[in-house]
């Protein structure tokens, strides 16, 4: 009996301990808010909070890989308290006037989305990467529909593995597949419209600044390591910090949103105005509880789903159209070659890993 209670007690300290770490800025040790953390397994286990903390709960999840735009990819074999993020640096081309007989732009990107279900025992995950395409305007035109700022992709690949019962299986999902119900790219990622001026605290030389919500802090500007970025809590003014939107209900899905984030991040710049010829990257993340019917059956579980994604979004071309060429490509509904930002960071080693085993047992057909 002696011998059993000692094998438990060894198994449950291995694998169940709860570890606060704290993400770090290798420079100045300031904490790193919002960088998100990827299991060995691929899961999305979280992203850091205001103090740059997050809780890792299990020793199975190392190693770990830490991402946050304006900083390198960090690897963690074991935990630490500190973890440092070095920071990366980002050139852009030169900023290019759009003449006035050219007056939109068509911004081509390249974007990743990480995706990960937990329903009970079973576990759920979803890479895609997709090129897309998306017309913006400096002011009002004619002819010109403001829908078309969102991005709509014009190629995408996409990578699953689920575990159910302790098997494991591997699949490349198409658009209809219920494990696309994991994804959230459509919902979520967008890019900055017009101009976003730095506010007065940080035009004086501060380092960041915030705007209060009702329940937490709605907007935190921030300018360092040559980077401006402004983050958003979509969550700021709802009470409890959870959102139940009514639409979904409209088709059968009851969920409760309980972690949800954008961030936009610029090329810094002396005048302190910021618009889609600075943007480097756009990140966006949700976490919800899925408790429809609908999400349910298509997962084939009673249990709640609980989901989070995170989404990477990158400019790899922007140009000048008239309104005419505005028309025409944007009906043109062709395949866009995947193109990458020279300053695209690698993956996390496990969704590599994922993605290599994939394209090796399931290859593209031609």
């Amino acid at each position: 009996m002696r011998q059993i209670v000692l094998i438990v007690m060894i198994f449950v300290g291995c694998c169940a301990y709860a570890g606060n770490m704290t993400v770090v800025d290798d420079a100045d040790s300031s904490p790193v808010a919002g960088a998100t953390v990827i299991g060995s397994s691929g899961m999305i286990l979280g992203r850091t909070d205001s103090y740059g903390r997050i809780q890792i709960s299990d020793s199975r999840d190392f190693p770990v890989t830490v991402r946050c735009i304006g900083y390198e990819p960090l690897s963690l074999a074991e935990f630490v308290e500190s973890a440092r993020l070095v920071p990366a640096s980002y050139e852009l081309g030169e900023l290019v006037v759009s003449p006035a007989d050219r007056p939109v732009m068509q911004v081509v990107c390249f974007a990743r989305e990480y995706c990960s279900g937990i329903t009970g025992s079973d576990t759920m995950q979803l890479y895609c990467e997709y090129m897309t395409v998306s017309y913006l305007t400096d002011g009002k035109v004619k002819g010109y529909k403001e829908n078309d700022a969102r991005p709509s992709y014009r190629n995408v690949r996409r990578y699953a593995r689920i575990t159910k019962d302790g098997r494991d299986s591997i699949s490349r999902p198409v658009y209809d597949d219920d494990l696309t119900q994991l994804s959230w790219f459509d919902f979520m990622a967008f890019l900055p419209t017009g101009k976003t001026e730095a506010p007065e605290a940080i035009r004086k030389g501060a380092e960041s600044d915030s705007v209060p919500g009702k329940y937490g802090t709605q907007f935190l500007y921030r300018k360092k390591n040559n980077l401006f970025t402004k983050t958003a809590d979509v969550l700021s003014n709802h009470k409890d910090r959870k959102w139940s939107p009514w639409f979904f209900k409209l088709i059968g899905m009851t969920v409760d949103i309980e972690v949800g984030s954008w961030s936009l991040s610029f090329s810094s710049n002396p005048s302190d105005s910021y618009g889609i010829r600075d943007f480097v990257c756009g990140t966006y993340n949700i976490r919800m509880l899925g408790r429809g019917k609908w999400l349910k059956k298509a997962f084939g579980s009673k249990h709640p789903i609980a989901m989070e994604t995170y989404v990477e979004l990158y400019p790899v071309e922007i140009r000048n159209c008239t309104v005419a060429e505005y028309k025409e490509a944007r009906d043109d509904l062709s395949k866009i070659p995947f193109r990458y930002p020279d300053y695209l960071q690698p993956l996390a080693p496990s969704i590599k890993t994922l993605v290599d085993r994939i394209d090796r047992d399931i290859p593209l057909k031609k």
